[in-house]
């Protein structure tokens, strides 16, 4: 088995045609490996978000190669990117996008039953992925009655929810303050390396950047080590 869970080659993304065209990415390269956990810093309009949605099978590449655990996505029809993207990809947000009427173990649930995993089963792994963020205890209350912090870890619980192999964060603690941004940090770390999975954290939160294993930028529109 490859400790490879993504790897971009060469990979552009062009915006329109002729002189008015935007070179977002200009031949980007990226490898993550599993346990590893990526930040991306970048400033707004540098292309983190079209990254993020290259990596995340949402945004078809202008050209170059997309892996997903070792599959590659190039010539995949729509309808099997949508199941690589259900079964190897989990998402999180700056707004953790919960549903309202739904409790904390519910929103945790859906994915894994729209994955097809029966609710007795689902509710099982949601309860360990909660107890696992410490919000065991808060497993029947709905979104609004959680703090912020709750809601994040809930929303990490969700994207682990069908075990993808490849997390992408955006923004995850930006609308949280330092403290509980460390700590729902912590509950993603350990989430990482619990499941053996990859994830790429898009921030602007130099403190928190800092505490992942590397950190990379795009810089005209290629991947570039970063220093901060």
């Amino acid at each position: 088995m490859s400790d490879t869970l993504l790897s971009l080659r060469d990979v552009h993304q062009t915006y329109g045609d002729g002189e008015g065209a935007v070179h977002v990415l200009r031949g980007a390269d990226l490898t993550i490996g599993r346990g590893e956990i990526v930040a991306l810093v970048a400033p707004s309009g540098a292309g983190k978000s079209t990254l993020l949605h290259i990596c995340g099978l949402l945004e078809r590449p202008t050209s170059g190669e997309v892996d997903i655990a070792g599959e590659r996505t190039a010539r995949l029809a729509d309808r099997q990117r949508t199941l690589l993207r259900r079964h190897r990809i989990g998402y999180v947000y700056q707004f953790h996008h919960l549903l309202p009427e739904f409790d904390a173990l519910e929103n945790v649930s859906m994915p894994q039953l729209i994955a097809g995993v029966g609710t007795a089963a689902g509710n099982t792994r949601s309860r360990e992925l909660l107890e696992m963020m410490g919000i065991g205890h808060r497993a029947t209350h709905r979104p609004a009655e959680l703090s912020g912090g709750e809601q994040q870890r809930v929303a990490i619980a969700r994207a682990a929810a069908n075990r993808p192999s490849l997390i992408l964060a955006d923004e995850p603690t930006g609308n949280l303050d330092p403290a509980t941004s460390d700590t729902v940090f912590a509950a993603l770390s350990e989430l990482i390396r619990q499941q053996n999975a990859g994830c790429i954290i898009a921030t602007h939160n130099h403190d928190l950047a800092r505490k992942a294993d590397r950190i990379v930028s795009i810089v005209e529109g290629r991947m570039t080590d970063h220093i901060l």
